[in-house]
């Protein structure tokens, strides 16, 4: 063999080399990206289900009091507009995330979102404020609202409703507490994208509302 052929193989070897070099590195790269993609999905899916579910809780025993006693004080009914308009947006993101990361449509999917939004948007109704402009520390917080006969029957639809989510997210979420969820090792901010519990709960919650038959302005008309 000529020292040129020689020449050419120890070419031919090192690219070989550099093109394995090249192509594991890109292989690492792209792990490590999906990795850090799971990590993220992983502890919003996490934040979104355990808010969502333990804002329930907080909204049930709102509604509650303020039908016991058929009046609510406005730091309470602040209180509640938010909590309503937190638990869509945190259902909104988890239909989101399930759509984009189990590639299949939940039909009428996002239109869960909306009942909780038209709660909010009702609260806000009753406080003369924009929506989404709830303020829990309003300097007024203390005073009373007295709830009239067409409003005591709002938030008797709007409990009537809300104590099916409370079913739900009890039987659903394992660990659930007022504020957040605890002791659930498989359903942590690592690894709650992997676990069904989620997925379960949005689609209990896709199915109570097909039941219900709700559509937009049930409660604001």
């Amino acid at each position: 063999m000529t020292i040129k052929h020689k020449n050419l193989w120890i070419f031919i070897f090192i690219g070989l080399i550099a093109l394995l070099l090249v192509s594991s590195i890109s292989n690492l790269l792209l792990y490590l990206k999906s990795v850090n993609i799971n990590n993220y999905l992983s502890r919003r899916v996490f934040e979104d289900t355990s808010g969502f579910a333990s804002s329930v809780l907080k909204t049930d025993q709102i509604l509650n009091d303020s039908l016991h006693s058929k009046q609510i004080t406005i730091g309470n009914a602040n209180i509640l507009g938010n909590e309503f308009l937190n638990q869509s947006n945190d259902i909104f993101d988890l239909v989101d995330i399930y759509v984009h990361n189990a590639m299949e449509e939940i039909p009428m999917g996002n239109i869960i979102s909306y009942i909780p939004e038209e709660f909010s948007l009702y609260i806000s109704r009753i406080l003369n404020r924009p929506p989404q402009s709830f303020d829990i520390y309003a300097y007024n917080k203390d005073e009373i609202i007295k709830l009239n006969k067409e409003q005591l029957a709002k938030f008797t639809k709007m409990k009537d409703i809300n104590d099916k989510l409370v079913e739900i997210v009890k039987k659903d979420v394992k660990g659930l507490k007022t504020y957040g969820i605890e002791n659930n090792a498989d359903f942590t901010p690592s690894n709650a994208i992997k676990n069904p519990l989620w997925k379960r709960l949005i689609n209990d919650i896709v199915d109570y509302k097909n039941k219900i038959h709700w559509s937009p302005g049930f409660i604001l008309n």
